[in-house]
């Protein structure tokens, strides 16, 4: 059970780059669930889960992955480089840049797997999340934002889509 709450949670943050579970050390952008909540029932079915896990694992082996997650986003949890990414103040670099939009390539090709048994509430939900962390990648390619601001809100509308995700789940029990 718990395994799937964790390829439920990494399926809605993979889909716009990969997930990760290490929230930043600014108290502004942690954003916990209550207190009662504190088990979330799973989105996909063991089948789905399990395909939309090897995708995450697929993706996340390229070279340009690997870069990604040292250089630009913390992809991976338990990730050695996520403090000093999330207060980066650094813009990317070409070489980032390209590497980054490769690597989106491959990652969001498991979105529609992440969006299989899921009801239409929920599927509005990822995709309006999808929308907003397209946009956030958009504006680190185009050098708008620096790697710490991407991060931070990245991880902030991972927070908000979780936070979402909780309430939905809540209204059908």
């Amino acid at each position: 059970m718990k395994n799937i709450f964790k390829l439920s949670l990494i399926g809605i943050a993979f889909l716009s780059g990969c997930a990760t579970n290490i929230a930043p050390n600014n108290p502004v952008q942690v954003a916990k669930a209550p207190a009662p909540m504190t088990a979330i029932a799973p989105v996909h079915t063991g089948a789905v889960a399990k395909r939309l896990n090897d995708c995450i694992v697929n993706s996340n082996q390229s070279a340009d992955a690997l870069l990604v997650d040292s250089q630009i986003i913390v992809v991976t949890r338990n990730n050695p480089h996520a403090q000093a990414l999330f207060n980066s103040a650094d813009k990317l670099t070409d070489q980032q840049a390209k590497a980054l939009a490769n690597y989106l390539l491959e990652a969001n090709s498991c979105r529609p797997i992440a969006l299989e048994e899921l009801s239409p509430e929920m599927i509005s939900v990822y995709r309006e999340f999808f929308k907003k962390i397209d946009g956030v990648y958009a504006d680190l390619i185009a050098k708008k934002i620096t790697i710490g601001v991407a991060n931070q809100e990245r991880q902030l509308l991972i927070q908000d889509t979780r936070m979402k995700r909780l309430d939905i789940q809540s209204k059908k029990n």
